[in-house]
């Protein structure tokens, strides 16, 4: 299904919103999909800064499934270094000074975490953040304290890959609550993250969420449509699924 045909199915339930409203419904019910079955999936590139340690993340992101730092993969870091740099923002210690830029090594043992903390390169409180550390022995000391991690001391452009889930894409604004979203009706917005054979459930969510508030709230009907999309979930859930895993041979005795 493209937008216009879409829009067409909710305007049969709720003839009286308007444009905008109906694409607030299908990113609403593009986020419940996204969030339920991991259905949207996206890359994301970041540049690695000597000395830095935390890196803002895109506020789309659900779950971040792996991170490569120069196409290579690197694992997730159990715990967190117990020296911080500092990198805090939110207050701000001004009477702390960052930890001085380290120096890059031949070991190249890196790891990647996340942090719900707030920091200078991040532009809101609310978005999570990644943290790239390095492993060195006895890399950092402070207050009587050693730790074997060391903030990031490669800079580079666009050699942070984090693959992750995420949420829909939005409709453009600059033609919010028309069909002419940038001529790309199949592929605008939440359309193109969804797959085609899924855009059937997607317009059943959106309904669902039209019943639920004015000038149409319908508790009941908004129930009826709920549990036929919360289904469609469960379709786009196996799916999922047959993507990533394989079968086996089951031995039999003849």
């Amino acid at each position: 299904m493209n937008k216009i045909q879409i829009t067409e199915l909710i305007k049969m339930h709720h003839p009286d919103v308007s444009g905008r409203q109906y694409e607030m419904y299908i990113e609403m019910a593009a986020d419940r999909i996204a969030e339920k079955t991991g259905a949207i999936k996206k890359t994301f590139l970041l540049n690695s800064i000597a000395g830095q340690r935390w890196y803002g993340l895109d506020s789309s992101i659900i779950k971040i499934d792996k991170v490569e730092f120069n196409d290579v993969r690197i694992p997730k870091l159990i715990g967190q270094p117990i020296i911080q740099d500092d990198e805090i923002s939110n207050p701000n210690d001004s009477a702390d000074t960052a930890l001085p830029t380290p120096t890059a090594n031949s070991d190249n043992k890196r790891f990647w975490m996340i942090s719900d903390y707030d920091t200078n390169v991040v532009s809101s409180a609310k978005n999570k953040r990644l943290g790239i550390v390095e492993k060195i022995t006895s890399a950092v000391t402070r207050d009587g304290r050693t730790s074997n991690y060391q903030s990031c001391s490669i800079t580079g452009t666009s050699n942070i890959r984090i693959y992750a889930d995420t949420f829909g894409s939005r409709f453009t604004q600059s033609a919010a609550g028309t069909d002419q979203d940038d001529a790309m009706l199949s592929t605008s917005g939440p359309l193109k993250d969804i797959p085609e054979q899924f855009h059937e459930i997607l317009a059943t969510g959106a309904i669902a969420y039209g019943y639920k508030f004015p000038p149409n709230l319908d508790l009941q009907a908004h129930q009826v449509f709920m549990d036929d999309f919360m289904k469609g979930l469960q379709r786009i859930k196996i799916f999922e699924r047959t993507k990533t895993t394989t079968g086996f041979i089951k031995p039999y005795d003849f």
